[in-house]
Formats: structure tokens, sequence, C-alpha cells
């Protein structure tokens, strides 16, 4: 299986954050109950490799349809501000 890439990331104070782009290798998403991007955090350097394009590593979001066995199944998702959070934005309730 493929991780899903993430194709956009509005949470522009993270340090895995250039241009609207996701640069961590990976990121987990979900608490359990919200859908929010767990690898978010601002640093004064920037993180994650340029060349990378994120992806979805893990998805703790059981009640999401793109949910299989806590592994994302959705081609690719974007992530937004919410508040103080960056959220999945791809995240639809089964």
């Amino acid at each position: 299986m493929e991780m899903p890439v993430v194709n956009r990331c509005e949470a522009t104070s993270c340090a895995y954050n250039r241009d609207h782009m996701c640069h961590a290798t990976a990121i987990t998403v979900g608490d359990v109950s919200h859908a929010h991007c767990d690898t978010f955090f601002t640093a004064t350097t920037p993180g994650g490799d340029p060349s990378t394009t994120g992806r979805v590593g893990a998805c703790k979001i059981s009640d999401c349809q793109h949910n299989t066995q806590l592994e994302c199944q959705a081609p690719s998702i974007e992530i937004g501000r919410s508040l103080d959070e960056a959220d999945c934005l791809t995240y639809a309730p089964a």
C-alpha cells in the first residue's frame, strides 16, 4: 500500500510547511476523537526534507470512511486551519 500524499497544507506556521506543502516524510492524523494533524508543531528552524512530499503514515480516526485498520486509504489529503489546530479536511465520517 502506498501512503496517501498530503496535497496541500494551510498550516503555514508548522515547521514542516513550505509554500503550503508538507515536507514531513510521514504525518499522523488524529487523537482518536479529532482529525487533526498530530505531527503539526512550530519551530524556529524548518523541518523535513524540501524535496520530500508529505504523506499520511497513520490515522487514529477509525470512524472516517477512508480509514481501514487505522491506515488512510484516501488517494490524497488536505490539511487546513481550524482555530489553533491543523485539521485533516479530507476526513469524512463513516
